[in-house]
């Protein structure tokens, strides 16, 4: 390890252990540069996470359990195209804290969003106090507080909640992110002039000041709105609650696939069923139809002295088969008879 991983050890078990808590640069976290490549990325996070897990680290527990998780939000950020992209453009702001120009307190934003974008500021995904869940619901309530203060309470219009664990997503989480997806502020940015139009000496310069100190009030309103959809977008990613309900819907999903795989099978092998009674039916029609060919041409056949003689032929032929059928029987019968004779003469 060189001098500066080194260095970022210390820092990390400085950290870990309650000592300097300073926002470290996610790069410095893994060790790697900021032009890194995402296989770079990858391998410093396994390297790291494996040495920092804390199943390997019995004898410093707490402090490997920190330490892990401080390496597992950088991976996650770093292997995150988008997520890496805002951090990178906004890095300055995130490691010096507050808005950008130092006042996260009052007189400026009223909150600094950039500690939150980091797992670091919240311990497990209970409902206890620094939990989850506690950690963003009041994040958002100081939000939501502001924007009430300044717009005054008659205007106001209170947006979904965020909820708790066992807050259904489709009952509030789910129409909370949908609203902070494309959250605008109504606060006045009045911190962002950068002239006072009381001290110009005449109404042209008052205008050219108002002109421009509006400039930059939107550019901090646009400023502040994508910090707080951004990091609307970072928590709804980690919510458990999201993952839960995604899970859920992948299910359901998969369960009318295969419900309407069934229903396919079932209505396959019922035209099938019916092609064949169709066919079936088809046959004995034709097996009609012949009979009925067959008795056309016999019927064409006894017209005339011709077809009286044939007749006459017929019906003879027809009496000695019946007189041969019945004769036959009466053998049978005869023998059946004879055979039970012996068997009573045998009893």
């Amino acid at each position: 390890m060189g001098v500066e991983g080194q260095r970022n050890e210390t820092v990390v078990r400085m950290a870990a252990a309650g000592g300097d808590r300073q926002r470290r640069c996610l790069y410095e976290v893994l060790d790697v540069e900021r032009n890194a490549t995402p296989d770079e990325i990858k391998q410093a996070f396994r390297k790291a996470a494996l040495k920092w897990h804390p199943d390997k680290n019995a004898d410093r527990l707490d402090e490997a359990t920190e330490v892990f998780k401080e390496i597992t939000n950088a991976h996650s950020i770093l292997s995150d195209p988008n997520e890496r992209a805002w951090y990178d453009s906004h890095r300055e702001q995130i490691l010096r804290g507050g808005d950008g120009t130092g006042e996260a307190g009052e007189g400026g934003e009223g909150v600094d969003l950039y500690e939150y974008f980091s797992s670091s500021c919240y311990s497990g995904y209970g409902d206890d106090e620094g939990g989850f869940y506690a950690v963003y619901r009041s994040v958002f309530e100081k939000i939501e507080e502001l924007e009430k203060e300044d717009i005054g309470s008659d205007e106001y219009e209170a947006p979904p909640l965020f909820g708790d664990s066992t807050t259904p997503w489709t009952s509030g989480p789910g129409r909370f992110y949908t609203y902070y997806d494309g959250f605008s502020t109504r606060r006045a940015f009045a911190w962002c002039d950068m002239y006072n139009p009381n001290e110009a000496p005449n109404r042209q310069v008052k205008r050219a000041i108002e002109k421009e100190n509006l400039k930059e009030r939107n550019k901090g309103k646009r400023f502040f709105n994508e910090k707080v959809r951004r990091l609307a977008a970072w928590i709804k990613k980690r919510d458990p609650r999201q993952l839960a309900f995604m899970r859920q819907q992948e299910e359901e999903k998969s369960k009318k696939e295969e419900d309407k795989r069934l229903r396919e099978i079932q209505h396959r092998q019922m035209r099938e069923e019916a092609m064949k009674a169709e066919e079936d039916k088809e046959i004995e029609v034709d097996e009609n139809m012949d009979d009925m060919y067959l008795e056309m041409e016999l019927m064409q056949q006894l017209k005339g002295k011709k077809g009286k003689k044939k007749l006459q032929q017929l019906l003879a032929a027809k009496r000695e088969q019946g007189a041969s059928d019945q004769e036959h029987g009466e053998e049978e019968d005869v023998e059946e008879e004879e055979e039970d004779d012996d068997e009573e003469a045998a009893a």
